[in-house]
């Protein structure tokens, strides 16, 4: 597995970090993002935002779990 596919955050990130500038988005991102823009129009891209931050909620919550039993 390359780093790149690695789902472990590097250690000197920040618990929450800022998004990031647009030219600093992964091409897969860009790819699906795109994709559901071409083929589902701005009703897909809401329920592609609605889906990720629930998704991005349970992810911060999880880190935060893991936080806590390292701690």
């Amino acid at each position: 597995m390359s780093s790149s596919d690695s789902i472990d955050a590097p250690a000197d990130t920040p618990p929450h970090p800022e998004p990031t500038a647009a030219s600093d988005i992964d091409p897969a991102i860009a790819e699906a993002v795109d994709g559901v823009a071409n083929r589902f129009g701005v009703p897909g891209l809401e329920q592609m935002i609605a889906y990720a931050d629930d998704a991005l909620d349970d992810a911060r919550a999880a880190l935060d779990r893991l936080a806590e039993v390292v701690d």
